[in-house]
């Protein structure tokens, strides 16, 4: 995670951003000849290689679309009265998503060609301010709520990749969203982003951690984990919000290897599941628009036992902690589509599908590709705002072959897993079998990819088609 570039460029006001976004937050006044970042200028447009933005010809079937208040014994905030750890984790945790959503909201682009600050790692992947300012908004509440129970923090961002003037910035915009009084120094930044260094390179656990662990173990102890990617998809996130950039907050408490909590917080996805409009409008003014009358923006939260509730980005009451408008989603029920008519949500860049894998498979299902040699139906996002989608019945499959030299990063896919399960749906290996968690940073590098589905028959369906399409390969 050492940086690799720092590159100058043109100076990044941050009132370019629309002045209907900058009010959610602040007067869009106080803005006006504010401050000015100067960035490693990231054009979002360097993001991606190809996008063609193709959001997929679909045959939608409402009755796919799942989305109810809850059950009859359900609370005030659209809960059931007997949802699990409902004051105990899922307020604390929803309202540090909430302001980490907040912060990715502000800074993210507008479109491929804007701008944002943020630096490119050894391994060519880009982060942004946003990355770190979320991250240390994040750790921070959650260490100060769950710290004193020796929890572990395992998060993607490292402090060292920061230097005075990217900090500065960091701080202006924490200043700005009235986030100052969370963290208002460069050193309480950079501890807070550390709190989430608890691995090596290699994504095995520090040594005082792993001691920790098994001091706990010996005392019949759990040692829960929580996992955060701070701006999953940050890619997406570079590409804009009027140019369909998706990407989330995704946030996960593990016990025992397994994901028991999920919150994923999607600044940018419409929060009626039949609605499809991805990109922005140009008079869109944010969550709730009342030129377009259109909701922008969800948080899915899942517990284990519980169900996957879909929430609004940010409360009517002003109260980020606030859980009202809950409404449990359900993902689509074997045999309510066709499965010639199931669709793929699946990444934006070419290289999503390295070896031509999720072509073969969706081949199989739909029978053949289109006319321009894609996938019939498919939806096209980054990020894990993918799981979300399909836990509310808006795709059936998500797949996740990359290259097999390439190890998985659980941040990528932990919080995913318990929102697609509680919804109804599966996450496996390519063997049909349940992933650990539990191993460090790192899946087991033997997972050479993950199956995605709605459940039922569409897993089964989508695990043989994976297998026959690997059969035929291996005899080529």
């Amino acid at each position: 995670m050492n940086l690799l570039t720092r590159r100058s460029g043109i100076s990044f006001l941050l009132s370019s951003i629309s002045a209907s976004q900058s009010t959610l937050f602040l007067r869009h006044s106080t803005l006006t000849n504010a401050f000015l970042i100067k960035p490693v200028v990231f054009h979002a447009q360097n993001a991606h290689a190809s996008s063609t933005h193709h959001y997929g010809k679909v045959t939608r079937s409402a009755s796919t679309i799942k989305l109810s208040s809850g059950d009859d014994a359900e609370t005030s905030d659209g809960f059931p009265t007997d949802y699990p750890n409902l004051d105990l984790l899922i307020r604390p945790s929803i309202g540090a998503i909430r302001k980490a959503c907040r912060i990715a909201s502000y800074l993210q682009p507008e479109t491929s060609n804007s701008q944002v600050s943020g630096i490119t790692k050894t391994d060519t992947s880009p982060v942004t301010i946003g990355d770190f300012a979320a991250q240390a908004i994040v750790l921070k509440l959650l260490h100060e709520e769950f710290g004193k129970d020796q929890d572990v923090f395992i998060a993607e961002e490292s402090s060292k990749n920061l230097d005075d003037e990217l900090s500065n910035e960091i701080l202006s915009v924490l200043e700005r969203l009235g986030l100052d009084d969370i963290i208002s120094t460069q050193k309480d930044l950079e501890e807070s982003i550390d709190l989430g260094q608890t691995y090596k390179n290699d994504g095995d656990l520090l040594d005082s951690i792993k001691d920790m662990i098994e001091e706990r173990k010996s005392k019949s102890l759990t040692t829960r984990t929580w996992c955060l990617d701070p701006i999953d998809g940050t890619r997406g996130f570079l590409r804009g919000k009027y140019d369909g950039g998706q990407y989330c907050v995704a946030l996960a408490l593990i016990e025992n290897g397994v994901p028991v909590l999920g919150l994923l917080g999607c600044p940018n996805l419409p929060s009626n599941p039949l609605h499809e409009n991805y990109e922005w409008e140009k008079n869109e003014q944010g969550e709730v628009d009342m030129i377009t009358e259109k909701d922008r923006g969800c948080i899915f939260v899942a517990h284990r036992g519980g169900g996957c509730f879909q929430l609004p980005l940010y409360s009517p009451k002003g109260d980020d902690h606030d859980l009202s408008g809950a409404q449990r989603v359900q993902t689509t029920q074997s045999g309510s589509l066709p499965l010639e008519q199931s669709r793929f949500c699946i990444g934006v860049e070419k290289y999503g599908d390295p070896e031509g894998k999720v072509s073969a498979i969706a081949t199989k299902i739909h029978g053949k590709l289109d006319d321009d040699g894609d996938i019939l139906f498919t939806r096209r996002m980054d990020s894990q705002v993918k799981y979300g989608v399909v836990a509310r019945g808006g795709s059936e499959f998500i797949t996740r072959l990359p290259k097999k030299s390439y190890q998985e990063w659980i941040w990528d896919h932990a919080a995913g897993r318990i929102v697609i399960e509680e919804a109804g749906g599966k996450q496996t290996d390519t063997e049909g079998n349940l992933i650990d968690y539990g191993l460090g940073a790192k899946l087991d590098m033997n997972v050479n990819g993950i199956l995605i589905s709605s459940g039922g028959m569409y897993h089964d369906v989508l695990l043989e088609a994976y297998q026959e399409q690997e059969q035929e390969r291996s005899k080529e």
